[in-house]
């Protein structure tokens, strides 16, 4: 394992020379991370990490990539140099079974979920040193930070909760009831709202994050996975794995929009920067779908590795 100041040294190098959008979709099968150019729409880079990567967390300036590794029980830590190439600098254990991860908006503080101890390990994300471990419930999976970073959201598979966690005293402030087993999440500023993918349920939780209650649950798919809402709040788009789909929902009236057919067992989505595209990593049929915004079509496939997740924050925020 590189040493915490060669890490530093890779992460603080000045802007890399690629400026373009830059996603990185975890293949869980080839125990690697591809770096996709979003624009160009071609795998740059296929990056070796821990074994069976699954979730994945990108710092604001795309200049450090945190994934998750189960089977190793670990996190990997990658670099982007001035040269806009990558390289792993860091893999530090992370309890017994890590799979949801999250970065705080400011890139200071690393969440990983540890399914089996239903616990959060906080990393440094400058030096990956364990700073806390925060007590949640049972298979902690999803997580999200709010906006000003001071309370963490955790999506507690087994328990069917949402636990709230003060941030600045690692106190547990709430734990909201949901639909049956939740995983993904996304915090929604307009309102504000927290969605949440209830994957037995076949719904989508709306929370209130300020008065910590559930305002409604909104039916899709078999099996909804992970979630993503446009920036405007006017769209909310969901991966219904056992359905190959995606749900598509007019977030101010929750109306039904459209149900858009997907590779096989979409996983992770993410609606690209410019917000023109929301991005699907389909598992089973190791590709990355592009999904128009307005039109709600497919208009990209992109063949991946083995497995590719994304769970989480695969493109810089």
């Amino acid at each position: 394992m590189k040493s915490a100041w060669a890490y530093l040294t890779l992460a603080l190098a000045s802007v890399p020379a690629h400026a373009g959008t830059l996603a990185y979709v975890t293949e869980q099968g080839d125990d690697s991370v591809a770096v996709v150019d979003v624009d160009s729409w071609k795998v740059l880079e296929q990056i070796k990490v821990g074994r069976k990567p699954a979730g994945v967390a990108v710092a604001p300036g795309a200049t450090r990539i945190f994934v998750s590794n189960p089977e190793s029980a670990t996190v990997s830590a990658i670099a982007r140099g001035a040269d806009g190439q990558h390289k792993v600098v860091g893999e530090v254990k992370a309890g017994q079974g890590p799979l949801g991860i999250a970065i705080d908006r400011a890139g200071r503080q690393v969440f990983v979920a540890d399914w089996y101890n239903d616990d959060v390990h906080v990393l440094d994300a400058a030096t990956l040193g364990e700073t806390r471990v925060l007590k949640v419930g049972r298979s902690p999976s999803g997580m999200t930070t709010s906006p000003d970073d001071k309370l963490l959201f955790v999506a507690n598979r087994e328990s069917d909760t949402v636990s709230v966690i003060e941030l600045a005293t690692a106190k547990t402030l709430a734990t909201i009831a949901v639909g049956k087993a939740p995983f993904g999440v996304a915090y929604d500023e307009n309102g504000p709202r927290l969605w949440v993918a209830n994957v037995q349920s076949g719904d989508v939780s709306v929370v209130d994050p300020v008065a910590f209650r559930e305002m409604r649950r909104v039916k899709v798919g078999a099996f909804p996975y992970g979630v993503a809402v446009t920036r405007d709040g006017a769209r909310a788009f969901v991966t219904n794995q056992h359905a190959d789909s995606v749900s598509v929902i007019d977030a101010r009236t929750y109306a039904p929009l459209a149900t858009l057919n997907t590779g096989a067992y979409p996983e992770g989505i993410l609606i690209s920067p410019d917000q023109t595209r929301a991005l699907v990593a389909c598992w089973m049929d190791d590709e990355l779908d592009a999904i128009d915004v307005s039109s709600l079509k497919i208009v990209k496939r992109l063949k991946l590795g083995s497995g590719p997740r994304a769970f989480g924050q695969f493109i810089a925020p």
